[in-house]
């Protein structure tokens, strides 16, 4: 198998996600160390723009987004109880559950304590790139920087009901891990990492529990690469990732046509290539890649199709 190279920092709740699946599946995988804030010129020379983390190297195919990247994960593994088809809707449901607990917590950082820890652990001056950055990111989307009276209207609430559920069962959904636990654990995760507002998750046994159990699979085998030694992967890499079913032509463009695809919610920023394929579940695009007037090769950028738009560039 190819060794999953995952570029992403430490401090990213959804790379947080990925690196506990990837223990949970006991993966070894490059761990390829990216900016927290724009630039990442590296990253970027990759991905042609997207900004996002984390994204999964496999060769020369990149896949962005973590609802992309935890499937193709369990593709990898063949760890079918990842997304049951008895569960399948379920899993689906609660994977959004949990984009929308991030979502709360993002303002809970930003309340005075919780603004105070992360001044102490940053500096106040990369603490203000790191806002700066941030507000571009929710620049253009469908999706707006969620603000406190969300995040009170939502974390508690999503939290009181997690609390009854696993009163009952070790995971969300049963005796075994989902992708949905995944999806649930980094916003909890993201939470506990500030100091200044860890409180918060006091009064909360079972989800705590809970926690501690996915916590427990560890991140896996992981050997550290440098972004240079991820340029070079792609370029001496033979061969693509296969794709999964048939092109769809229902959206009107042909395989080989220049498109955009850019993420709806937020970091639209968006990438330019040629069709590859449009799948049930995935939007393919190949582009030539480049780093400081290197050529890297040829690349496939892989994202979902739910919560992305393709548009053709062609004139």
């Amino acid at each position: 198998m190819t060794l999953p190279l995952l570029h992403h920092f430490d401090a990213s709740p959804f790379s947080e996600k990925i690196r506990l699946l990837l223990g949970y599946c006991d993966f070894e995988w490059g761990s390829v160390r990216i900016p927290r804030v724009m630039p990442k010129p590296h990253f970027t020379a990759l991905t042609g723009g997207y900004r996002k983390t984390p994204a999964l190297q496999l060769g020369r195919d990149i896949y962005c987004d973590t609802a992309l990247i935890g499937r193709v994960i369990e593709h990898l593994s063949e760890a079918s109880t990842l997304s049951p088809p008895s569960q399948a809707a379920s899993v689906r449901a609660l994977e959004e559950l949990g984009d929308r607990l991030f979502l709360a917590a993002i303002p809970i950082h930003f309340r005075p304590e919780g603004r105070a820890a992360l001044a102490e652990q940053l500096g106040e001056d990369a603490l203000a790139r790191f806002q700066s950055d941030r507000a571009e990111l929710f620049s253009g989307g469908s999706v707006s920087r969620p603000d406190d009276s969300f995040s009170r209207a939502v974390w508690g609430p999503t939290l009181d009901t997690l609390e009854a559920q696993l009163a009952h069962q070790p995971f969300v959904l049963g005796e075994s891990p989902t992708l949905a636990d995944f999806s649930l654990c980094h916003p909890v995760w993201y939470v506990n990492n500030n100091p200044g507002v860890r409180g918060l998750l006091a009064g909360y046994p079972h989800l705590m529990a809970w926690f501690a159990r996915l916590q427990a699979f560890g991140h896996g085998r992981r050997r550290e690469m440098s972004e240079a030694q991820a340029h070079d992967v792609a370029t001496a890499c033979d061969h693509w990732q296969p794709l999964t079913g048939e092109h769809d032509d229902s959206l009107g463009v042909a395989v080989g046509e220049a498109v955009a695809i850019h993420a709806s919610d937020y970091g639209v920023d968006s990438v330019h290539g040629r069709l590859v394929q449009v799948g049930r579940e995935t939007l393919t695009l190949e582009r030539e890649a480049t780093f400081e007037g290197r050529t890297l090769g040829p690349v496939r950028l892989h994202f979902p199709r739910d919560g992305f738009s393709l548009i053709s560039t062609d004139t």
